[in-house]
């Protein structure tokens, strides 16, 4: 007879004294590696920041060095330009002859047009223009008196006037060369340039960093960061302050400041934000540049060295958490082994897998027979949307014809001439057309380019001129004056254009005056075509069931259902949007929303010249 093995269940009996130092131990040493890593970690990310801030500050200098070659590389162009024109007669005959005046404006304003100058001004001894390249602006400069200025001062003694300052004219900023005419010349007086600075700070404002360039009592006046312009990096006296307005050289602002610590301190916090500062003389007027690195990315390495540090503790709990389980699992692998169920268990695993095998396989099966049904939808679809967008320029193309017959039969060769060329058009149309159609399945392959969508919604309304012509339909267009330039497809855009807009005239065809207007704007980084018509309008309760495919409110024989289906898609794809919601003349209002052209960045007072263009948008009606 075979003995049965037997085993004990009952928990083991443990003696505390005994096992609590070695609980202890056990768990300390366990500990030991976490407590290494995090002191590592400590250690590690002190080191990196150090680094950071080394190769932050080598950067700086580099930077720092390329600002101020451009600045004065900028101020170099324009600095012979005082001193050439101070001995050209054409200039400075004004200041003996006030007959010469008006040769003399002309004189300047040609010369500033070829320079590129803001302005070029002649100023007699004492301090008056006599003669100003803007002499036929409001802001002129003619008879103004700046004898106040610094510029005029040191140029009338003999010397070189350079100065910054905000116009006392024309209220903008710029840098002014100033020269006096020879003591040998007929005329004593100053010839001035002023140089518009405006270009140079796009141009690093493009570079996406913090520079600044302050004069010699700490004031910022040229950077990229408009907040702190005409503000002092550190606090100002009462008597630089007095001399600043003396000179009028800021206008009348308030010269705050922008933090309470010195100047020149490496680590200085402008409005809360920390940065680390770097210096660098200008060598012109005692200016400095200045370039700020936020702490924020400095410090980022240390959260990088800790991301890593607890990944490694993670790791660590990770790999001790399954040798206790393997360790666990060894232990009752012997008494699972021997338990009286476990024959009916693996009995009971193996028909679940066998069964989990049939259903699988009928799985399979079924999904083989759902992809061929799907591939059969497809076609079907993409066979409905070639012939349901076809439909459009096959229209066109037999209004053309009929026109074509009609003007042979009179004569008019000039119009047959014409009405072939539409012909011909919509011929390239329609192949364009179906090589779009067939990428639907695979939009990303449409060719993207920067256009004026103002075009597309014009191409658009031509391409229904004929279905216009048809109903008596009226179309108005409304379009800024100003180009709403895009990045995406112009070819899929138009589809999208014409299919709203002949939506638009069978919508209202039952209303006493029917008419479709189509306008669009720009809003924020979005360009927005809105198509609206005075029709029956679309109930609420259809309005989203009206983009899925083969749902038209339309009759039956009217068409597929497919057009805002396609549009919608193509949208999509194209990064838009097209929403629906009730026009103001009680009809359906469509808007097509596409991104606008990055190069095409709203620029500062954008919005006040798009409150002025939209009241007067050209309305072109066709009936």
């Amino acid at each position: 007879m075979t003995r049965a093995k037997t085993y004990d269940l009952a928990p083991r009996k443990s003696t505390p004294d005994r096992d609590a130092p070695q609980g202890f131990l056990r768990f300390a040493l366990l500990l030991l590696p976490v407590v290494g890593v995090l002191a590592a970690a400590v250690f590690a990310a002190d080191w990196v920041e150090r680094r950071s801030e080394a190769s932050s500050d080598a950067r700086a200098r580099e930077r720092l060095t390329l600002y101020r070659e451009t600045l004065l590389r900028e101020l170099e162009k324009f600095r012979y330009l005082p001193y050439l024109v101070a001995r050209d007669p054409r200039a400075t005959a004004v200041l003996e002859d006030p007959a010469q005046t008006e040769a003399a404006n002309l004189f300047l304003k040609d010369l500033t047009a070829a320079t590129g100058a803001e302005a070029l001004y002649v100023m007699n001894a004492k301090g008056r223009t006599v003669a100003a390249s803007n002499f036929d602006k409001a802001s002129s400069f003619m008879g103004r008196n700046y004898a106040f200025r610094p510029y005029f001062q040191t140029a009338i003694s003999g010397g070189e006037g350079q100065f910054f300052a905000v116009g006392a004219t024309t209220g903008k900023p710029g840098f002014f060369f100033a020269r006096a005419t020879p003591e040998d010349a007929s005329g004593r007086g100053v010839v001035v340039v002023k140089v518009d600075m405006d270009g140079l700070e796009r141009s690093w404002r493009d570079g996406g960093e913090t520079v600044i360039v302050s004069d010699v009592h700490g004031v910022v006046f040229l950077g990229t960061q408009d907040a702190w312009r005409y503000a002092s990096i550190a606090p100002l006296t009462d008597m630089v302050v007095a001399a600043i307005r003396e000179n009028r050289q800021y206008g009348g602002v308030r010269l705050s400041s922008l933090q309470e610590g010195a100047a020149d301190a490496q680590e200085i916090a402008i409005a809360g934000t920390p940065y680390r500062q770097a210096r660098l003389k200008v060598g012109l007027l005692d200016w400095t540049v200045h370039y700020f690195t936020p702490r924020t990315e400095i410090e980022a390495v240390r959260g990088i060295v800790w991301a890593g540090a607890l990944t490694l503790i993670l790791l660590y709990v990770v790999a001790m958490l399954v040798v206790r389980g393997r360790r666990l699992g060894r232990l009752t692998a012997g008494l699972k082994r021997d338990a009286a169920g476990l024959r009916d268990l693996n009995r009971r695993l193996v028909e679940e897998v066998e069964e989990r095998r049939r259903v699988e396989t009928e799985l399979r099966e079924a999904q083989s027979g759902l992809a061929r049904a799907s591939r059969l939808a497809a076609v079907g679809e993409m066979s409905a949307a070639v012939a349901h967008e076809l439909n459009q320029p096959l229209a066109a193309l037999g209004m053309f014809v009929s026109g074509a017959r009609l003007y042979q039969a009179r004569g008019e060769t000039g119009a047959v001439s014409e009405n072939l060329d539409e012909i011909d058009a919509l011929r390239l149309r329609m192949a364009s057309l179906t090589q779009e159609l067939k990428r639907l399945a695979r939009p990303g392959e449409s060719r993207i380019e920067t256009v004026d969508l103002r075009e597309c919604l014009k191409t658009s309304a031509k391409l229904v001129r004929p279905r216009i012509e048809e109903t008596g339909v009226a179309l108005r267009l409304g379009l800024p004056e100003e180009a709403l330039l895009a990045s995406t497809a112009p070819l899929r855009v138009e589809q999208v254009l014409v299919n709203l807009l002949r939506n638009a005239i069978d919508a209202c065809l039952a209303t006493p005056d029917p008419r479709v207007e189509a306008r669009a704007w720009r809003q924020d980084d979005q360009v927005l075509i809105e198509i609206a018509d005075n029709g029956a309008g679309i109930p609420e309760d259809l309005r989203e069931r009206i983009f899925e495919p083969f749902f038209s409110t339309k009759p039956a024989a009217s068409g597929l259902g497919l057009g805002l289906a396609i549009s919608a898609r193509i949208v999509d794809d194209l990064g838009g949007t097209l929403a629906i919601h009730d026009s103001d003349s009680g009809g359906a209002a469509f808007v097509l929303s596409l991104p606008q052209a990055r190069h095409a960045a709203r620029q500062p007072g954008d919005e006040k010249r798009e409150k002025a263009v939209l009241p007067a948008e050209r309305e072109i009606e066709a009936t």
